[in-house]
């Protein structure tokens, strides 16, 4: 460990301690452990975890580790999120507290935040068969309308100083920003259907390790089980919106679907690659925010449908369900 992350480690340690005397809970000394981006300690029955970092999907390991240490009852503490995280928590038969972190050093309940739904504009949905035309797959999330190749996305509907919106085209905004220093700012069918088609053989089953195809691989997951649905026992899967927006394209995020299962049920699918305990979590906030009456599945590979999945997933009010699949780029 660093001496900036020692420091950061005793201000983190330092900073519970002092919330916890905020709310009368201190009880002699107690022993903070470091997890993650968090730090947490156990008293009489009751986890407390300060997030220090990656706030929004801090629950998952935080009642992890909560329920790891025997605790019967977690109380969180953040300065980011904190109203996003109030409302994954009452997914949850666990009881669990969120607290709102203020640099005063007072912990405040925070009320649970309500979805964010904004509606796509006029003019940048017109660019939505011109990405078809192109070859990629049609995407609408939070506003953004964009193209995605076997999940990855290689052009965006973007809006410049004056509000005016145009095509770019690129995988993530620095390539979007250098095909516009090499192509020009206006974007051409023939240029989308170039990209397409070198991102489609990069992604394909069985294709060489390559970074195009170790970005978003949980949205490739996705791409490949919306054809095939029946490999998790669906009659019909499409690609739907998460309950929050995707910040960038580099770090993993777990994506989602809805449809129907074989016996004509509604289901919501979550998609995740490696054992990420924040794909319950953002999978019961999936169905909230879809169906609230649908079944939930969260689809991983096989070799990551784990008993951390599992025991996390039991915790839930509704039940959900693991799903492992075998797919060779998974």
């Amino acid at each position: 460990m660093s001496e900036g992350e020692n420091h950061e480690s005793r201000v983190a340690r330092l900073r519970l301690r002092s919330l916890l005397a905020g709310q009368n809970r201190l009880d002699g000394d107690f022993a903070v452990s470091e997890f993650g981006r968090a730090v947490g300690t156990v008293q009489k029955g009751v986890a407390s975890v300060l997030l220090t970092g990656n706030h929004e999907n801090g629950l998952g390991a935080a009642l992890l580790w909560a329920t790891k240490n025997e605790a019967t009852s977690l109380q969180i503490f953040s300065d980011r999120c904190a109203e996003v995280l109030a409302r994954r928590a009452t997914y949850f038969s666990f009881p669990i507290q969120v607290f709102g972190a203020e640099t005063d050093g007072v912990a405040k309940p925070v009320v649970p935040a309500e979805f964010e739904r904004p509606t796509m504009g006029e003019a940048d949905e017109s660019f939505a068969e011109f990405i078809a035309a192109g070859g990629a797959d049609v995407v609408r999330e939070h506003g953004v309308v964009s193209g995605e190749v076997n999940g990855l996305e290689v052009c965006r509907v973007v809006r410049d100083a004056s509000g005016e919106s145009r095509l770019e085209i690129g995988v993530g905004a620095h390539d979007r920003e250098t095909f516009q220093m090499l192509h020009g700012r206006t974007a051409t069918i023939e240029s989308l259907r170039k990209v397409v088609v070198e991102v489609a053989a990069r992604r394909a089953v069985g294709a060489q390790v390559h970074p195009l195809n170790q970005l978003a691989r949980e949205r490739m997951l996705r791409h490949q089980i919306c054809l095939a649905p029946q490999l998790v026992g669906a009659k019909i899967l499409k690609t739907a919106q998460p309950p929050t927006r995707r910040s960038n394209l580099k770090d993993a995020m777990p994506c989602c679907a809805d449809g129907v299962l074989v016996e004509g049920t509604e289901v919501v699918a979550t998609f995740g690659v490696g054992i990420n305990p924040e794909l319950v979590v953002f999978g019961a906030d999936a169905r909230e925010f879809l169906n609230p009456a649908a079944d939930l599945i969260l689809v991983v590979p096989s070799r990551d449908a784990s008993g951390v999945l599992q025991r996390l997933a039991k915790l839930l009010r509704r039940s959900a369900r693991i799903v492992g699949v075998d797919l060779a780029t998974a």
